[in-house]
């Protein structure tokens, strides 16, 4: 330590002054009214006073944006900071890291305590639910005419022109500010407005300004709201209870609207992006296939299909050309065949023979009747037995070529394919179809089998 006799300088004295006062005086609150508030480049400078004191404060740039509260004149204000000593000119300044308006802390302290209790109640407890990614109505609870309905409405015009808007109007501060914010929430999730989230943003201001925000009655709306809130409340240093309550935060009203619709412009970029990269990929597949088609052309196999192809479709051809004649007369001959088949059918054959000899025997009883009274000679008994041979010997030929024409008329029997399993295809007229162009598409036809029929259509 330095002699009281010992002189110092000017300079000597104060760095001493200023190595032992800042230390002890680095983290000070301080209240007092602001006066001559002055801007200096980039700096804020003003005089906290009192009666009969006053202290010269600073406001540095790199910390003017996270001060609560902007010092005006006639203020009366709260301020932490530390103190320095100017060596230069001698003179004491506050450097100011916090400022916000007297009586400000009990509010903090309320506020403090209102987040408690609503923690305590479990209402910032829910699941966050996520915001639609291309919704088509959004409801937006805002002051009319104020500065972050504007904000709303620009930003959504510029992102997402195609997304209609359904503006609830309520008051931002005051005592109407609670009661209409809950009618507009309560209103604006009715089904019957179509809407997919909600939008409840205010302008920037001190906590006075935003403190119908933290009413508990509002702040457990927000919770049990059945679509997706957004607040954007105040600015980047503003934190509300809706905030917390609410499924997502914005720091502002435009990044709210920025929050819940989509980027028109982003999703552009994406789709061009995909697109391209899409194009790239098949064009590199095509190439691959390009390179294969160009290998197998010219090998041998591929070389000999032109050929084949020819071949096959002048066989084609033929087939069509022998088909087409064949079919005008292929229905009129099957008519004359069927007749024919059954005209010689041995069953009817065989019911012919079966007449004729009930007709013979007719003639022989009736014969018989006439001479039944006449004793009857030797020549009439031989006559009777040979005609019983003749008749005998005739039946057993008759018989036995019945046996050889239904052996020959089986294979044309139409009931020899469906026994074998083919069907028979009739139309809706019970006409048989022969060919594919007979019946149109999904045409209703008869499948006969043999041991019955279905109905079908047909497909294409």
């Amino acid at each position: 330590m330095t002699s009281l006799d010992t002189p110092l300088s000017v300079k000597r004295l104060l760095e001493q002054i200023k190595a032992r006062l800042e230390p002890s005086f680095s983290a000070v609150c301080v209240v007092g009214e602001v006066s001559n508030c002055k801007v200096s480049g980039l700096h804020w400078y003003f005089t906290l006073k009192e009666a009969g004191a006053s202290l010269q404060c600073a406001v540095w740039a790199s910390q003017q944006r996270f001060l609560p509260h902007t010092p005006r004149n006639g203020d009366q204000v709260v301020v932490k900071g530390s103190l320095n000593l100017y060596v230069a000119g001698g003179t004491f300044t506050l450097s100011v890291t916090h400022c916000e308006l007297a009586g400000k802390g009990d509010l903090q302290a309320r506020l403090r305590q209102l987040e408690a209790d609503l923690r305590a109640q479990g209402v910032f407890d829910r699941p966050r639910r996520p915001l639609p990614r291309f919704p088509r109505k959004l409801g937006v609870i805002a002051a009319l005419g104020g500065a972050a309905l504007r904000d709303v409405l620009q930003v959504t015009v510029r992102r997402a022109p195609g997304v209609d808007l359904l503006i609830a109007p309520a008051a931002a501060q005051g005592e109407r500010s609670v009661p209409e914010n809950l009618m507009a929430l309560q209103e604006i999730q009715d089904p019957f407005w179509g809407c997919d989230a909600i939008l409840l943003v205010r302008g920037g201001g001190n906590l006075e300004d935003l403190w119908s925000f933290n009413d508990p009655e509002l702040v457990k709306a927000v919770a049990q709201c059945r679509l997706p809130i957004v607040t954007g409340v105040g600015h980047e240093i503003d934190t509300t209870l809706v905030d917390l309550a609410a499924d997502r935060r914005a720091a502002t009203p435009s990044q709210a609207a920025e929050l819940a619709t989509p980027d028109l412009d982003g999703l552009r970029s994406e789709l061009r992006r995909r697109t391209d990269a899409l194009a790239a990929r098949m064009a590199w597949r095509l190439g691959g296939l390009e390179s294969t088609l160009n290998l197998l052309t010219d090998s041998r196999g591929m070389r000999a299909v032109p050929e084949r192809l020819q071949r096959s479709g002048d066989r084609l051809a033929a087939l069509r050309h022998r088909l087409q004649q064949c079919a005008p007369g292929a229905q009129t001959r099957w008519l004359a065949l069927t007749q024919r088949l059954h005209l010689a059918h041995p069953q009817r054959r065989l019911d012919q023979a079966v007449g004729r000899l009930d007709l013979l025997r007719q003639r022989l009883l009736h014969a018989e009747r006439r001479v039944a009274g006449e004793p009857r000679s030797p020549r009439l008994l031989e006559l009777l037995r040979n005609l019983g041979c003749q008749a005998e010997g005739t039946l057993v030929r008759r018989s036995r070529r019945l046996e050889v024409l239904n052996a020959r008329l089986q294979p044309m029997d139409p009931r020899g394919p469906l026994e074998r399993g083919f069907v028979l295809v009739k139309d809706g007229q019970g006409r048989v179809v022969t060919r594919a162009g007979q019946a149109a598409a999904r045409a209703k036809v008869e499948l006969v089998w043999q041991d019955g029929s279905r109905r079908a259509a047909l497909e294409d």
